[in-house]
């Protein structure tokens, strides 16, 4: 019998669709292990020692305490960033600021070295994707550490000859991001927040001699004599220099990924790039994302486009060859079960990039796949495994 550990934040709805799975072929409902519990350390995986038990990792979202955490865990992690820092007794002030970017470096560090912490936790030998006796991971922590690390994906798809877009290379400032552009011939680039995730701290800009323009999931605010930022499902366009540069040296500084903006393919009269989720090894869940502006994430307003449609755009041969590149940008962390990645296709609908890949990719409530959702294809390729 497998034994099923879901560390999560218990109020999640990703927990929710996880335990439905498991009752989908009557199995009992995996033991939660809250991550207040865990960082805390009130709980430990050490006690998790049982033959074929297998450990899922969701999301830390949606939880400001739990966010805390994470940011003072990270305050003593070595790292030549220029990042702000904030100690673990100044973060215990921190008080709720709906949608404020809030030590995003500081934050991934803490994240980073507490999936370390907690793999230590565990007993060896370890299987990492549920076949044999022992402990493993539906995805492995070192994997999940990799995917949110935006520059260090890229690096490692390039490597591989996974299409990405073009990368202006490691970015310091406002001023070195217009250097590199003009050296480099490119007038429109995304810069990313390297550890954001839901379009958190995006910015679309382009520059020439006459003019720049910076579309952007971010609210400038001036406080006190200083500049916060806040994720805001309102796209501003900004286009004063001393706004732009403001915001993109606040960025920099946390440290981004900054990459050619390539122009998309177009679906229902708009832009557009594609979710999809890899089980197994196999792509197979998908949505289209209409974007209304250059961020294509749904909870931006955004809408879910017909994939049938997509499907005949594309044609078999076309979508086959996109499909196996989404399958080979997530072979390249075997030890993980699932991923999300985001694929861009470009206007002729045959040349693709891959945007990102997302170690908790796989929330798409209501998509189907042979008649299930993603959680419950996960479970199933987890059984098949360990029948065979």
């Amino acid at each position: 019998m497998l034994n099923f550990i879901a560390i999560a934040n218990p109020e999640n709805r990703r927990l929710g669709f996880l335990q439905q799975a498991f009752s989908h072929f009557n199995l009992p409902p995996a033991t939660v292990i809250p991550y207040t519990d865990l960082i805390a350390g009130k709980q430990t995986l050490e006690q998790f020692k049982a033959p074929n038990t297998i450990i899922r990792f969701d999301s830390p979202e949606r939880d400001f305490d739990i966010d805390k955490a994470i940011i003072a865990a990270g305050f003593a992690v070595p790292d030549d960033g220029q990042h702000q820092r904030i100690s673990p007794a100044e973060v215990v002030k921190l008080e709720f600021d709906k949608g404020r970017i809030c030590y995003p470096r500081q934050w991934y560090l803490g994240w980073r070295h507490l999936l370390q912490q907690w793999l230590q936790q565990l007993p060896v030998p370890l299987f990492a994707d549920g076949e044999g006796l022992g402990v493993g991971f539906m995805n492995h922590p070192e994997d999940i550490a990799v995917m949110f690390d935006k520059p260090a994906c890229h690096e490692k798809f390039r490597r591989h000859n996974i299409p990405v877009p073009r990368s202006l290379g490691k970015i310091h400032s406002y001023d070195h991001l217009r250097e590199q552009m003009e050296k480099q011939e490119i007038e429109r680039v995304f810069v990313k927040l390297s550890h954001g995730s839901a379009a958190s701290g995006v910015v679309a800009y382009q520059a020439n001699s006459k003019f720049e323009s910076a579309i952007t999931t971010v609210e400038r605010v001036r406080e006190n004599g200083e500049t916060l930022l806040y994720n805001s499902r309102k796209i501003r366009n900004y286009t004063r220099r001393e706004e732009i540069t403001d915001v993109i040296n606040i960025l920099t500084a946390e440290g981004v990924q900054v990459e050619e903006w390539l122009p998309k393919a177009r679906l229902q009269g708009c832009g557009f790039d594609v979710r999809v989720v890899v089980i197994n090894g196999k792509a197979q869940h998908i949505v289209v994302r209409l974007g209304k502006s250059p961020m294509t994430n749904l909870h931006l307003g955004n809408e879910r486009g017909n994939s049938q449609e997509l499907l005949e755009k594309v044609g078999a041969e076309n979508w086959e060859a996109m499909k196996h590149t989404c399958e080979q940008a997530a072979k390249l962390f075997p030890s993980s079960l699932y991923c999300g990645v985001d694929l861009l296709i470009l206007p002729d609908w045959k040349q693709h990039t891959i945007l990102e890949i997302n170690a908790f990719g796989d929330l798409l409530p209501g998509i189907l796949w042979n008649g299930m959702d993603t959680y419950t294809s996960e479970v199933k390729a987890i059984l098949e495994r360990n029948i065979k």
